[in-house]
Order: C-alpha cells, then structure tokens, then sequence
C-alpha cells in the first residue's frame, strides 16, 4: 500500500512538471502567442522610439538610440520568460526603467514573471521595477503628465499587470491541481475495480465451495456405502438387491447431475463476454427459507438423521438473510456427513428482536472412519465471511460434547 501511495505521487509530480512552463518545448498555441506579443512589441517600439519620438521633447538626441537599443533589447526578451522568467524579468528592469519604447514589453514581461515564477520573487521583482522607473519623469518629463500622477501611475499600471500575472498563475495551478487529482481518482477507482472484482470472484468461490461440497459428500455418502455392500467378502444374504442398487445409482446421478448443474451456472456468472449468460444464471431462483426442508430430505435421503425445527416467517427476512441461512446449513450438514457420518443432526432456525438464528449440532465421533472426507477448513472461513458481509455472527466449536455452528443473521425487511 505505501508503495501504491509513492507510486501515485511521483505520477502526479510527473503530471504538474508536465504541466510547467519551466524547460518544456514550446507548444504551437505559444509559438503563436509569444510570436504575436512580440510582433506587437515591436511595432509600439517603433511607434515609441521612431514614429512618436518628436513628442518628447524632454528626451535628448544622443539618448535615443540608447532608449531604441534597450526598447529592442525588452523586446527580445519576451522569448526567453517562458523558460527563465526570473532573470528575463530582472535584466528587463533597467529596459523599463530607461527606455520609452520598452514600455510594453517591460509590461509584458512583468505579466509573465508573475505567472510563471514564485509569487515573492515576483511581487520583488516588480517592486525594483517600478522603484526604477519613477526617477524616469524626474529626468525626461513627459509632456502634459505631472509629477504626482506619474508617482501614482506607474504603481498602480505595474501592479495591474502582476496581479493579472498571479491571477493566470493561481489558475493554471489549480488546472494542474484537478488534472493531478483526476489522475489519483482514476487510479484509485481501477483499484476499487479491481477490489470488487476479487470480492465477487472469491463470493462465487465460497458459492461454489457451499453447493459443490454437498454434492459430492451425498455422492460420496452413497458411493461408499455401495462400495462396502458390494465386497466380495460380504455374505450374499447381506448383498444389496437389485433395488437398493438402482436406489443408490439413481442417487449418485441425481447428485452429479445438480453438481454439474451448479457449476455450470456459477461458471456462467464469470462469462463478462456473454451477457446473456450472466443474466441466465441470475434468473433461477435462489435458495429461500422455505428450502430448507427440501434440504433436510435430500441429506436424510443420503442416510443422515436430522431434527429440523424452524419457526421463522419467510416473509419477515429479507431474500439475502434467507440464502445465507440456508448456505450455513448447507455447510453444517456436510459438515456433519463429512466428520460425523451416522450421528444424530439437529437443526433449529428461529427469530427474535429482528434477528435470525440457526443452530446445526451434531455429537463428536468416536474415531475417525478411513471414508472420511478430508476437509481443508476453508468452508467455515467462507461461511464466517458470508455471514459478516450480511452483518452477522458465526460461532462454531465443540460444547457439552457436541460440535455445535450458530450463526445470528439480522432479519430485515423481506
């Protein structure tokens, strides 16, 4: 799990470095935008230091070529902020601080150290900018502009233009923020797939398990017993008849045809490429409480001895409660054909205060016959997982000299 975790952040610092501005390939859309930008740069640099030169009187001849050499440095530099907008934006300080026709560029690149560098570097950066280009109008007046609307100005213009900076910065953040978390989102929601995957694939086992386990202890039942009756050492008179064989052969048919059957339908359930089949398997009815005496005959018709009392309304108990009894009784009597063939079951499934309990109890054998089935213990553990998904109890052990499996199921609605 905490490698899971490592793994789904370096993905998302992956994602935001993907995302970033800083040493990534220009894109076409900012080929295009940084081309337009700087195209038009250049025409307010022409239009500031040739076109309208004449409207700054204050400016002297042998300055201008200093403010056009600055206004075309500013300008280059637009290219260069994507990847280092911080040193772009320091060395255009002194472009903005002198130069008349870098005023738009300067803006530009205020714009874009904002949105791309660290809201304190920026925020500084912006800080000596301005601290630079207020003694400008001290010594180049501008014509018709007075000294206090300068000091105002030039503030508030650069303050603007960082704030619309940090304004794109915050967004494209919280752009990478979602993108990073819908990346997390699925991957977590291919493990809840995953999960629920493994969840109702070990459900079908333990499903399997229940039903097949029955099957074939009655097969097993049966064809041992015929085994043992059919020795050659037996006395004849104490040879099974013809009847008793056909009996037990129709039996054993009957016991793997239901087998096969369940198989078969449990099988289909996993066929996600055929959904006819899903929706087939589903259509049978599952196994209510009024089964369970269908149940009981078909395990006293194998040769146990089984007490049943239920006194349970079947209306009263939801659909799933009732197949969960029904399985855990399931599991009993094999249980007790399995460990202790020929003993003595008794079974009693009531209700009270909203609650649904079975108790299957059956004695501890003697010894352990050759013909015993060998078990694995993994019924109970699905059993005990069954119940608790239906927020039950299992309990099962020996007491009083009796190995007793009780299972408290709440009843809900029907």
């Amino acid at each position: 799990m905490a490698a899971t975790r490592a793994r789904r952040r370096e993905r998302a610092g992956r994602t935001v470095r993907r995302l970033s501005p800083f040493g990534v390939p220009r894109t076409r859309a900012q080929w295009a935008s940084d081309a337009a930008l700087f195209g038009i740069a250049l025409l307010v640099w022409f239009e500031l230091g040739f076109a309208s030169a004449t409207a700054y009187p204050a400016v002297p001849d042998w300055f201008w070529p200093v403010d056009r050499a600055l206004g075309l440095v500013a300008c280059l530099l637009l290219w260069w902020t994507r990847r280092f907008p911080r040193a772009a934006a320091v060395l255009g300080v002194v472009p903005g601080a002198l130069a008349v026709s870098a005023t738009f560029a300067a803006l530009v690149v205020v714009h874009r150290v904002g949105r791309l560098a660290r809201p304190s570097s920026s925020v500084t950066i912006t800080a000596v900018t301005v601290a630079a280009a207020l003694p400008y109008h001290a010594l180049f007046p501008l014509p018709g502009m007075p000294w206090l609307v300068w000091v105002i100005v030039i503030p508030l213009l650069y303050a603007l233009v960082l704030s619309l900076g940090l304004l794109a910065r915050s967004r494209a953040q919280v752009v990478e923020g979602l993108r990073a978390a819908a990346v997390l989102e699925r991957e977590r929601y291919e493990e809840r797939l995953t999960l629920t995957r493994r969840e109702e694939r070990e459900r079908i086992a333990r499903e399997m398990h229940d039903v097949l386990a029955h099957r074939v202890s009655l097969l097993s039942v049966h064809a041992g017993a015929l085994e043992y009756r059919t020795r050659p050492e037996v006395p004849p008179e104490r040879s099974p008849s013809a009847r008793e064989v056909h009996d037990a052969a129709v039996v054993i048919r009957d016991s793997a045809h239901r087998a096969i059957e369940d198989l078969r339908e449990l099988l289909m359930v996993l066929r996600e490429e055929d959904p006819g089949a899903s929706s087939a398997a589903t259509q049978r009815p599952q196994p209510r409480l009024d089964d369970i005496h269908a149940l009981v005959a078909e395990a006293t018709g194998a040769g146990e001895s089984v007490e049943v009392r239920v006194d349970v309304p079947a209306g009263e108990v939801r659909a799933t409660t009732q197949r969960t009894v029904y399985r855990s009784l399931q599991e009993g009597l094999t249980n007790a054909r399995k460990h202790a063939p020929g003993a003595e079951v008794r079974v009693a499934v009531e209700s009270s205060d909203g609650t649904v309990r079975l108790e299957v109890s059956n004695p501890i054998p003697v010894g352990v016959t050759a013909a015993e089935i060998p078990g694995t213990g993994r019924g109970l553990v699905g059993l005990a997982e069954r119940v608790r998904l239906e927020g039950g109890h299992l309990d099962a052990g020996v007491h009083d000299g009796r190995f007793r499996l009780v299972v408290e199921l709440p009843a809900g609605g029907p």
